[in-house]
């Protein structure tokens, strides 16, 4: 809802309630409809206006235009909830959709022999990647079919052993900032901190990149929060509203309160085409897939 945007921003009950705006809206719609019908027009009318800011908002992204030179890959960024089921579902999207980038948080630390050898075969297909270990059984892959020339790990000082990484791409010569993220989830004061350290720390890598930027990764951060808006406004990346460079994402399990708090944001000349949500794998996570492509160079 709009009042969000003027809450604070490192509130913890502000946080919680503004990732379920969509719920919101919707209560909101019930609300004016059922007023309206018992003929509380006005009553009906004050409801309504609670969309209305958010609506204009949707409506001017929809309409936004970026010119695009060429198509220039696909992102799959997933939490696998540590969760060997989930990461033989997720190498088989993987194998059906090979994706040139891909992300993936909370893998398991022990795989049996048939999920070892259903990631193996996902792993032959990517020239360059890298495994890095988290806290204890959450450990993260990145796969790429672009050489990896550096990287770099960013670890909150209040909450260490979820690592952000800032990694350095060559993609057909031309270089590609990197920022992968798994978050704290904010479900206490002190984890509320180390999530925003980190989210402030990705803000800063992508407003100091001179290029090509993409962050992607569980942000634990719904895309309705003034958080994330803080996020957006500070890294520069392309958002024009909530509902455009989202989708919902978590919880798998309860759909009804579905909020995006997986993200794939681009900036520089890199601008998502298209998000999608992927299949379910078993984790509390749905998958998100994006496709990137190259503005025109003015």
């Amino acid at each position: 809802m709009p009042a969000r945007l003027l809450l604070p921003a490192d509130a913890l009950w502000v946080d919680v309630l503004s990732s379920f705006a969509l719920q919101g809206a919707l209560l909101a719609l019930v609300a004016a409809g059922v007023l309206a019908w018992r003929g509380r027009r006005l009553r009906a009318l004050a409801f309504l206006l609670l969309l209305l800011p958010d609506a204009l908002t949707e409506l001017s992204a929809a309409r936004a235009r970026s010119d695009v030179v060429r198509p220039l890959g696909r992102v799959y960024a997933a939490n696998l909830g540590q969760s060997p089921a989930a990461v033989i579902a997720a190498a088989a999207q993987l194998e059906e959709l090979a994706p040139d980038l891909v992300w993936l948080s909370e893998f398991p630390e022990v795989l049996d022999p048939e999920a070892r050898s259903a990631f193996a075969r996902v792993e032959e297909a990517y020239a360059y990647g890298l495994a890095w270990p988290a806290a204890e059984g959450r450990s993260l892959r990145f796969l790429s079919r672009y050489p990896l020339r550096a990287r770099e790990e960013f670890n909150a000082d209040q909450a260490p052993g979820r690592p952000a990484l800032h990694l350095l791409l060559d993609v057909d010569g031309i270089p590609l900032v990197v920022v992968a993220l798994h978050t704290h989830p904010p479900s206490a004061h002190w984890a509320l901190g180390a999530r925003n350290e980190v989210l402030d720390w990705a803000a800063e890598v992508a407003a100091a990149a001179r290029g090509d930027v993409l962050l992607l990764g569980d942000l634990n951060t719904s895309a309705f929060s003034p958080r994330f808006d803080r996020l957006v406004r500070r890294s520069g990346l392309d958002c024009a509203s909530p509902l455009s460079c989202s989708v919902p994402s978590w919880p798998a399990q309860l759909p009804l309160l579905l909020t995006p708090i997986d993200h794939v944001l681009a900036g520089g000349e890199l601008v998502v085409t298209r998000r999608m949500r992927g299949a379910t794998t078993g984790s509390d996570h749905y998958p998100v897939i994006a496709d990137l492509a190259r503005r025109a160079r003015k």
